[in-house]
């Protein structure tokens, strides 16, 4: 339970930080354009608290940019190294200007900005993405000369991702500052890039706090070109525009070096000297070394040229000193730099190896489920074919069955059909010659009776005879129109059966009702025939041995089925006892019911009657 709440907890806490907050890319955006106001009060929107104490923090950082005590800033343990998320990539930027501005070899910047990039490219956020890239040009612009193109990747990066102005405000700067510092001859792209400022400058809002750095680039190259009035001119502005501000302290502090130089240029040594004083009240404290190198060096030429040789030696052998530790602070940022991408290549082949390792493995873990799947596949296959065969045995099974079935059924229609035939030719022979012949008997007895003289004790013998005669030929009448009686093409079923029930009600001790429901759509004739005989044959087996005196025939017409229904309260019997020879009638009408695709169920016991229900499906 404990190993699930902590999973729990893990996971919302990488989908909180994994997907850009709401805010986030506005507050590094009002970064970016300098206003610290604004992003500070975005900040406070944040809804996670860890994140948005360390952007408060990375907020301070780049506003103060070295210019105030390092105790302001209290600095964590490094994130774990498997932490991808928002807040370590923002720690991890802290942690790399902390380094920068803080540190005299500034050798962990490179690091730890290095790693903020890569977790804002697994993050897949654009906003941290050109935060990171931003702040590793930044890391070359501390350099004082430009001896490498190691900037040049991320600035390229830079310029992928840019979406707005203030992306092409920073990549022009950027331009232009390593342009100016590398130690070649400066080509037409430097100029062309200057001339991009003056769309920029009078594009921006006057009170934009970008400007101080537009104005001094503007001014290093009119001073490079050689208009040193124009020069003058912006490398003032950008003084006076960066006001008391501690994040452009370095911009004023070298706008008045710059300064310094024209009045020498000018020849003017003391006005050039007294820049450099005022100069000295603006030092970059985020790197003392470098400004102090450029005090000394620019001082020293200055007295040089006032003839002042004892100050002018000793100052630059300051700046000396000062240059000495600069290469040394170059070799060991170099240092560093290769040993991050020493380390990054180790682990980009460290996990080249792992690729390759994987894809063997899911080479050889493929070949196996291969052959696995060709296993069960030939597995399959011969299963297959034998229940292929075992289903054509089973066909031919069910078809010789089938075909036995249809040729009993042709039996049983072809016995049904002599039946019927027989049936009318007894009927017939019974009621034209044995009729007739009793009936001339009877005419015989009567003529007896009457030529007899008087009555006496043969008169009762001859009315016992006369009665027998009577009852023998309406016997021989009802037998005659049972086995005669059959479906008309132009009744139907239904007046087929009731004209049959009555018939027989008539000539027999049995009452016979016939109910119906829905029957009044006519059914196929054949059918109807069919089902006519199999009520005529229930009717009869009722007659012949049920010994009952009611019987009902129900008749219902579903949508999709005919239901009968033929019952009696006669004596009944065991169904389950009857023997095969004993129930050949009830055996065709099973025949026939089967034949028709439908359904009979015979309920019945001794001395409790008899239920035949028959259902007849109508496809």
């Amino acid at each position: 339970m404990k190993i699930f709440i902590l999973l729990f907890s893990l996971i919302v806490h990488v989908l909180i930080n994994i997907k850009s907050e709401p805010g986030l890319e506005k507050v590094l955006l009002y970064i970016k354009h300098f206003d610290f106001d604004q992003s500070k009060k975005r900040i406070k929107l944040i809804s996670d608290a860890e994140l948005e104490k360390e952007l408060l923090k990375f907020n301070e950082m780049l506003y103060y940019a070295g210019q105030k005590d390092s105790s302001f800033f209290v600095m964590l343990n490094n994130p774990p190294a498997t932490d991808k998320t928002i807040l370590a990539c923002v720690q991890m930027l802290n942690k790399g200007y902390f380094e920068l501005y803080y540190h005299k070899t500034k050798s962990e910047a490179f690091k730890f900005f290095y790693q903020a990039l890569d977790i804002a490219k697994r993050l897949k956020n654009v906003a941290l993405h050109k935060a990171a890239l931003l702040a590793l040009l930044e890391y070359y612009h501390f350099e004082i000369a430009q001896n490498s193109l190691a900037y040049e990747q991320y600035l390229q990066e830079y310029e992928k991702l840019s979406t707005d102005e203030i992306d092409q405000i920073w990549i022009i700067l950027y331009r232009l500052i390593f342009y100016s510092k590398t130690l070649e001859q400066l080509d037409g792209a430097y100029f062309d890039w200057l001339d991009q400022l003056d769309k920029i400058e009078n594009s921006l809002p006057p009170n934009n706090k970008l400007l101080p750095k537009i104005y001094f680039e503007k001014g290093l190259g009119l001073d490079l070109e050689g208009n040193l009035s124009k020069a003058k001119e912006y490398y003032i502005k950008a003084f006076e525009s960066s006001e008391d501000l501690p994040y452009l302290r370095s911009t004023r502090f070298s706008s008045l070096i710059k300064l310094s130089t024209i009045a020498q240029k000018e020849n003017d040594y003391k006005e050039a000297l007294q820049i450099i004083m005022k100069a000295k009240k603006h030092v970059d404290l985020a790197d003392t070394l470098r400004s102090n190198y450029y005090l000394n060096l620019y001082s020293s030429m200055y007295y040089n040229d006032l003839k002042k040789f004892d100050s002018a030696y000793f100052l630059l052998t300051k700046a000396y000193k000062a240059d000495f530790y600069l290469d040394f602070r170059r070799n060991t940022l170099e240092i560093s730099r290769l040993n991050v991408v020493l380390q990054t290549q180790q682990k980009e082949l460290e996990n080249l190896n792992l690729r390759q390792n994987k894809i063997w493995l899911i080479v050889a873990l493929s070949i196996v489920g291969l052959l696995l799947v060709l296993s069960y596949l030939a597995y399959t296959n011969i299963r297959s074919k034998k229940r292929i065969v075992e289903k054509e045995k089973e066909i031919q099974t069910q078809n010789m069955e089938k075909l036995l079935k249809e040729q009993e059924l042709l039996g049983i229609d072809a016995m049904i059909a002599g039946q019927e035939k027989e049936r009318q030719r007894i009927a017939n022979e019974v009621h034209d010659n044995l009729g007739s012949l009793l009936a001339t008997v009877k005419y015989h007895v009567q003529n007896l009776r009457i030529k007899l003289n008087g009555p006496g004790a043969e008169d009762a013998l001859l009315d016992k005879t006369d009665d027998l005669i009577e009852e023998a030929y309406q016997k021989v009448r009802s037998i005659a129109h049972v086995r005669n009686a059959g479906v008309h093409a132009q009744e139907g079923l239904l007046p087929a059966v009731k004209n049959f029930a009555s018939k027989v009600s008539v000539s027999n001790k049995l009452r016979i009702d016939v109910i119906d429901h829905g029957m009044d759509e006519r059914l196929e004739n054949s059918l109807e025939i069919t089902l006519f005989r199999i009520i005529q044959e229930l009717i009869t087996n009722i007659i012949k041995h049920s010994g009952a005196g009611e019987a009902a025939i129900h008749l219902t017409h579903h949508e999709l089925s005919i239901n009968m229904l033929v019952e009696d309260n006669g004596k009944g019997f065991e169904y389950s006892e009857l023997k095969t020879g004993e129930g050949m009638g009830l055996y065709s009408i099973r025949k026939r019911v089967e034949n028709l695709q439908g359904e009979l169920t015979v309920e019945s016991l001794k001395d409790k009657g008899t239920t035949v229900i028959i259902d007849i499906p109508l496809i």
